[in-house]
């Protein structure tokens, strides 16, 4: 009897089991979100801070968005190192030391992107930063005027193109023939390397430049001034545009002294104007801006107020600083001259003052007249990198 008793419970246990997991599967199905399987099984609610750049900064390496109609789009891979002057890009970096992260954050703003895009590339920064526990260091990095550890992360070298997102990408041209490209390769150890008009009159002498012709063939032209260094690193940025552009498939060759004189014909007729004895003298590739070219050793702290509503700074120290001088529930500006700013927020700061601080910095730079392209970064106390510490005689920790 007792047997029967419990078979009958255990039956009816089993039916209520059933009916509650039929009843529950539907709802679930609904609920799913189909972006869910590349999230975590508890992914951040939407609208939340960091909920649009999903598990970043999980694992060592490169991580690229750009911003579309305000959101980060995560950027392909196989583009990395390709910049568009129109858009506006966040990247990431992340390091990994005994199981331990830290993390770099890059929003890059092209010299033609809108101020919408740049002021929604400066917010999702700061998402991404309170999603990463606020302990990341900021940098905000201006096309042509990139800092050396922004181009360190590209060994080929980034590429600008005209365009973006508003102008649909393939709308703007800066050549007359689509299919044909001219670019010119500059820098040594760090390369940029821009698209310029396909003549004669955008070469010079002392820089390599690099021909797609769009039929097959990438062609590096070396001008007779450049060192053999450069001619290396146009020669890598030929192959990145053969990797990006043409899926592996373009052949790449080099137009050198060496070369003979038929391959020479052959680039200026594949470019359709010109001759050697027509390339513009070296002078006429221009050189880097005369600001990054100052040796200038004043360092000097300020610190920050807007408690009235308007930006108030006040000079505390000169080089030498002291680590003293820093306050957990203040802002800072540490002004290295050539080297750009920093923007310094003491711990106990909010998320509105973080969100500001790049924004204190600009208008610091406006003030003082600096150029609009000088470096900022934003820095949070306990996680300062190296080049910021360096000005304190007595940092530690």
């Amino acid at each position: 009897m007792m047997r029967l008793v419990q078979s009958v419970a255990l039956a009816v246990l089993l039916a209520v089991l059933l009916a509650v997991a039929a009843e529950a599967l539907p709802a679930k199905s609904t609920a799913a979100s189909p972006a869910s399987p590349s999230r975590s099984s508890s992914p951040a609610r939407p609208g939340s801070p960091g909920a649009a750049f999903g598990n970043a900064g999980k694992k060592a390496g490169l991580e690229i968005w750009r911003v579309e109609n305000f959101a980060p789009v995560p950027y392909p891979k196989n583009d990395y190192g390709k910049f568009y002057s129109g858009d506006s890009y966040i990247l990431l970096n992340t390091r990994e030391n005994r199981g331990t992260f830290s993390w770099d954050i890059f929003f890059w703003l092209g010299k033609e992107t809108s101020q919408d895009e740049s002021g929604a590339a400066a917010i999702l920064s700061v998402e991404l930063d309170d999603a990463l526990g606020g302990s990341p260091v900021q940098h905000r990095e201006i096309q042509d005027h990139e800092s050396k550890q922004f181009l360190d992360l590209f060994k080929s070298g980034v590429r600008y193109l005209p365009g973006g997102v508003s102008s649909g990408f393939h709308h703007v041209t800066i050549n007359a023939d689509s299919d044909k490209k001219l670019y010119q390769v500059k820098g040594k150890r760090n390369v940029r390397v821009r698209q310029v008009y396909a003549d004669i009159s955008s070469m010079n002498k002392g820089d390599c430049f690099i021909l797609d012709t769009g039929k097959g063939d990438i062609l590096v032209f070396v001008g007779a001034g450049a060192k053999r260094v450069e001619k290396i690193k146009a020669t890598q940025a030929a192959n990145m545009i053969r990797d990006q552009d043409h899926h592996g498939r373009a052949k790449v060759s080099i137009i050198d002294e060496f070369s003979p004189a038929i391959d020479v014909e052959n680039f200026f007729k594949a470019l359709g104007t010109g001759a050697p004895n027509k390339i513009p003298d070296e002078s006429a590739g221009g050189d880097d801006a005369d600001f990054e070219k100052q040796i200038d050793n004043t360092v000097v702290l300020y610190k920050v107020s807007d408690a009235t509503g308007s930006l108030k700074v006040d000079k505390l120290a000169q080089k030498p600083l002291s680590q003293s001088e820093l306050s957990t529930n203040d802002a800072f500006i540490l002004d290295a001259g050539a080297s750009g700013i920093y923007v310094w927020v003491g711990r106990k700061s909010t998320k509105d003052e973080k969100l500001e601080s790049m924004k204190k910095g600009e208008k610091y730079l406006a003030d003082n007249k600096y150029p609009s392209w000088t470096k900022i970064q934003r820095v949070v106390e306990g996680s300062e990198p190296a080049g910021f510490k360096q000005y304190f005689g007595d940092w530690r920790g």
